[in-house]
């Protein structure tokens, strides 16, 4: 769950607090910076599919 979605061309940005960030952010697999308490990440479209496909 984000605190704020924006959707770009290619993907979407989420903005959301550090204990919510998920395997492919925690893993490196896309491109976040990290503030602290909260995140901002770029996710691609690939990489908003392969969630869908990981999650339960």
């Amino acid at each position: 769950m984000s605190w704020l979605r924006i959707p770009v061309l290619g993907g979407e940005i989420k903005v959301k607090p550090k204990y919510q960030m998920r395997w492919a952010e925690r893993a490196g697999l896309v491109p976040k910076l990290n503030f602290g308490f909260f995140i901002i990440s770029w996710w691609s479209r690939e990489a908003l599919e392969r969630d869908r496909r990981n999650s339960p």
